[in-house]
C-alpha cells in the first residue's frame, strides 16, 4: 500500500510539473497586478517602485510603454491594466465616465519649456524671455512646436487662448500673420539654433536641457508652460487611474500605491540613489525591448527631474484643476476631450 500511495504521489506530481499546475506559480500570476505607464516622465514617477518591487505589500508587474500605445492597455471590452498612468486629456476622453476606471491623482504636472536663440554676433539672444508679464511679445512671432497636435502644442494654445492672443497654425496654404502667434509643427531635430523658420521652440523635458548643452547654449531656456499657465504647481499633465473592481478588491494597495509617491519623488534626488539606478529601474521593465530610451546617460541629470514636473496630487484635491484645464483644451478643439464626470475622481 506505501508503495502504491508513493507513485501515486508521484504521477500527481510529474502531472502537475508537466502542465504548469504548481500551486506557486499560479498564486503569484493571479495575485499580481499590473501597471502600464509611458516612458518619460510618467516612468521617472514610479522609477523608485520599478527598482525595489518589495516595497508595496501587494505584487504589481510595471510595463513602460510608448505613449502612443498607452491607450490601448485601458479601452476594449476586458481592459488589460489595473492602473495605468496616461495624459490626463486622454483620461477624460477615453474614462471620464468613470464607469470602468477612476481618478487616484495626478502625477505630473507639466515639463514643457520654451527655448529661443542666441544671436549671430553671440551678444545675446534673438527674442526675449518670455514670463506672464511680457508674453504679448509672442505676437508676431513664429514658434516651432513639438508634438503641435496633442499636449505641449494643445498647452500653450491654452495659455495664448487665456491671455486673449490670437494664434494661427503655419500650414501649407496658410500665410505669416503679424497680428498673430504663428504656430508651426516640428519634431526634435528641427530644434536647431540654425533654424531660420522659428524664433521660439516649445520642447518637453529631457529634450530642451539636451538641445542647451548639446548647443552651448545657443539655445537657452526662456520660459516654462508651467509658469505661464498661471497656477501654482503647473497643470496637471500625467494622471494615474485605476479600475474600480481593483478599487474594490484591493483598497489597501491602492492606498498604499498613492502613499509611495511622496518616497518615489524623494528617491529620484537622494544623493545616495544613482542615475544608473533610476535608469536601469525604468529600462529593465520596458515591455517592447526595442523602444528607444527617453532617458540615458547623457540626459538624465538633477535639472531635468526637476523640471520633469513630479509631484502627486490626489484627486480629491486636482479634482477642480482637472476640470478646468480640460475645459480649456475643449475650448480650443470642439469638445473633443469630453468632460469628467464626479464619478471619475477617486475620493478616499
Amino acid at each position: 500500500m506505501k508503495k502504491f500511495l508513493t507513485a501515486l504521489l508521484c504521477a500527481v506530481s510529474a502531472f502537475m510539473a508537466t502542465f504548469g499546475f504548481s500551486a506557486c506559480v499560479n498564486t503569484t500570476n493571479t495575485n499580481k497586478l499590473s501597471l502600464y505607464l509611458p516612458d518619460g516622465a510618467p516612468a521617472l514617477s514610479v522609477a523608485r517602485l520599478m527598482d525595489d518591487e518589495a516595497i508595496l505589500d501587494q505584487a504589481i508587474e510595471y510595463s513602460v510603454v510608448s505613449a502612443s500605445t498607452i491607450q490601448a492597455f485601458v479601452t476594449g471590452e476586458n481592459p488589460t491594466a489595473d492602473f495605468c498612468i496616461l495624459p490626463v486629456n486622454l483620461a477624460s476622453k477615453l474614462l471620464g465616465s468613470g464607469d470602468s476606471y477612476k481618478m487616484l491623482g495626478a502625477v505630473t504636472n507639466g515639463n514643457l519649456f520654451i527655448l529661443n536663440k542666441k544671436s549671430p554676433d553671440n551678444t545675446g539672444y534673438q527674442s526675449p524671455d518670455i514670463s506672464t508679464e511680457n508674453i504679448s511679445t509672442l505676437i508676431g512671432s513664429r514658434v516651432g512646436v513639438i508634438n503641435l497636435a496633442n499636449v505641449p502644442g494643445l498647452t500653450f494654445k491654452a495659455i495664448l487662448n487665456d491671455n486673449s492672443l490670437a494664434y494661427q497654425e503655419l500650414t501649407e496654404g496658410v500665410e505669416y500673420d503679424e497680428n498673430k502667434v504663428n504656430l508651426i509643427a516640428i519634431d526634435a531635430t528641427q530644434v536647431l539654433p540654425t533654424n531660420d523658420n522659428c524664433d521660439y521652440f516649445i520642447v518637453p523635458e529631457p529634450a530642451a536641457t539636451t538641445k542647451v548643452n548639446a548647443t552651448q547654449q545657443k539655445l537657452n531656456i526662456a520660459g516654462s508652460l508651467q509658469e505661464l499657465y498661471g497656477q501654482d504647481g503647473g497643470y496637471p499633465q500625467a494622471v494615474l487611474v485605476a479600475k474600480n473592481s481593483v478599487i474594490s478588491s484591493h483598497n489597501k494597495t491602492v492606498t498604499q500605491l498613492i502613499a509611495s509617491f511622496q518616497q518615489n519623488k524623494a528617491w529620484l534626488t537622494a544623493e545616495d540613489t544613482s542615475f544608473e539606478a533610476i535608469l536601469n529601474a525604468i529600462t529593465s521593465h520596458y515591455l517592447m525591448q526595442d523602444t528607444t530610451p527617453t532617458f540615458n546617460a547623457n540626459n538624465l541629470n538633477g535639472q531635468v527631474i526637476n523640471n520633469c514636473g513630479i509631484n502627486f496630487v490626489s484627486s480629491a484635491n486636482c479634482k477642480g484643476q482637472v476640470i478646468s484645464y480640460i475645459q480649456k483644451l475643449n475650448a480650443i478643439t470642439n469638445n473633443a476631450w469630453g468632460n469628467p464626470a464626479q464619478n471619475f475622481f477617486y475620493e478616499q
